[in-house]
């Protein structure tokens, strides 16, 4: 019996590899009901105004035909299975109260280790709208500095990469209880990177996975970097001195450097009070002048499983929700609804584009489908063109949503902003681990004032990138993990945390 017992042990603690494969027969019913698709009428409106009421219908319809007569999942869960190393292991979830019992999921993941002596390892930390694939267009300059040369602090450091999928995403199995947040997914993804044998780390997250490994391992996770966040604002309460030095830096407007407190001019330029981070009322701000990117964050978070009966049903819901999440998160100098265009490749332009080139490359990737973002030197940084996202790639991220179904994930959304909510521990609570932040022109109004992360965070490193990218590890991967090498880089050569994990300074 005691034998049987350690054989179960032993099979829960493995961890296998695995590969993508999709049942034909669910392939074959995603495109009947493509093709049964009945699309809305829409309000005839000027083209500045066409993306005002939501994903607009001349740009959902070519991407409706393309989905059915030349996306190929076939070819992209082939591209994936060879170019991100994946696994499964099982994790037992403790129950949260005496009368549930413990859950044991499959968690799947990416572990991709570097050949370079000085790695370390680093867990990517995707969120909400996302899944593992964000990983794919950095993971081999970041296991590998000489596929991306660069100067400066930490240029050669290497990293072991492990990218989780958070439960209810992709292939790890959904949490049945309603519990299961952030502090859970932290736990979860921490006991990966034991189990691999990773007991001190460092991380980069854009949500607040990141965050809550930092504050409830904080002898294990050493680091954080993240992109484009969203701070509170400092309040004499919370935190007197920081209060303090914002309110300093804005009477002097941050142009005397001693007393600007890392603040800049820009930064603290009037915010709308509709856009302040406290205002959290739904009801209050839809309409508002508010960041529409955050709003349908929320919007799709409070009615889940209403939500789940048609985007669990229908793909092209789903790919109509996520069309509207990435254009109204994408960079805009103006306001939403005088934005002409979308971040999105067309089906038509792909023609165009197709017709003006004249490389013959295999037909695999998004590659094929237009030419890369450039992927090498720092001038580009410099380069302020919006990414723009090719049919394939836009299908792909919709199929990591639908092939396990969204009600999960949504539910996931629900929990991590109730977790998140500016009253909440996780939000107020101060965190000594070191955090580094790059920021990308990514939103279409003031983003909030990085110095606001003093109040909660051990701010150890800023870089400010002028290139736009929303979703930087898919939109600016070059200086994304430029900046990763950099932080990093610094950070450790300086002794962060007495990380105690191997570096080598360039």
């Amino acid at each position: 019996m005691a034998d049987t017992a350690k054989d179960v042990e032993g099979q829960m603690e493995a961890v296998q590899p695995y590969s993508m494969h999709v049942s034909s027969k669910y392939l074959e019913l995603t495109k009947k009901k493509l093709q049964l698709t009945r699309l809305p009428r829409e309000l005839d409106l000027p083209d500045k105004r066409r993306w005002e009421q939501g994903t607009p219908k001349e740009v959902l319809e070519p991407l409706v035909d393309y989905w059915i007569e030349n996306y190929d999942w076939r070819t992209q869960e082939a591209h994936f299975n060879r170019s991100l190393p994946q696994f499964r292991t099982t994790i037992e979830i403790p129950s949260a109260s005496p009368t549930t019992p413990a859950q044991a999921l499959r968690i799947h993941f990416v572990h991709k280790r570097s050949k370079h002596e000085n790695a370390i390892p680093l867990l990517f930390c995707h969120s909400w709208p996302s899944s593992f694939i964000e990983v794919h267009r950095i993971i081999d300059a970041l296991t590998d500095p000489h596929s991306l040369p660069s100067f400066g602090a930490g240029a050669q450091q290497a990293f072991h990469v492990v990218a989780p999928s958070i439960p209810g995403f992709g292939f790890s199995d959904a949490s049945s209880t309603e519990e299961f947040g952030l502090k859970e997914t932290a736990d979860v993804f921490h006991d990966v990177m034991k189990r691999l044998g990773y007991e001190r780390y460092v991380a980069h997250g854009t949500g607040c996975i990141c965050r809550a490994i930092a504050l409830g391992r904080p002898n294990n996770c050493v680091a954080v970097h993240t992109a484009n966040p969203s701070f509170l604002e400092p309040t004499f309460k919370r935190s007197p001195i920081q209060y303090l030095k914002h309110r300093i830096a804005r009477l002097t407007k941050a142009k005397i450097p001693i007393l600007s407190f890392g603040y800049t001019p820009t930064e603290l330029q009037a915010r709308p009070a509709s856009e302040s981070e406290d205002s959290v009322v739904v009801e209050d701000s839809v309409y508002s002048h508010r960041p529409i990117g955050t709003t349908l964050s929320r919007l799709y978070s409070l009615r889940p499983q209403t939500l789940s009966f048609s985007l669990c049903d229908s793909p092209i819901g789903l790919l109509a929700s996520l069309l509207d999440i990435i254009h109204t998160r994408s960079p805009s100098h103006t306001p939403l609804a005088s934005r002409s265009r979308s971040p999105f490749l067309s089906p038509v332009e792909l023609e165009m584009q197709e017709r003006s080139t004249h490389d013959d490359v295999e037909i695999l990737s998004d590659a094929t489908e237009r030419p890369e973002v450039p992927f090498s030197p720092r001038e580009s940084e410099f380069n302020a063109t919006h990414y723009t996202w090719s049919p394939t790639e836009m299908l792909n991220w919709t199929m990591m949503q639908w092939l396990p179904g969204p009600e999960a994930s949504l539910r996931w959304l629900q929990r991590a902003h109730m977790d998140s909510k500016a009253s909440s521990l996780l939000s107020t609570s101060y965190c000594a681990v070191p955090l580094g932040v790059s920021t990308f022109q990514a939103r279409n109004s003031t983003p909030t004032p990085l110095m606001w992360g003093a109040a909660v965070w051990r701010m150890a490193w800023v870089k400010r990138n002028q290139r736009a990218a929303a979703q930087p590890a898919w939109e600016a991967p070059d200086l994304l993990v430029l900046d990763m090498r950099e932080c990093f880089g610094t950070l450790l050569s300086h002794g962060a945390g007495d990380a105690n994990l191997p570096f080598q300074a360039s």
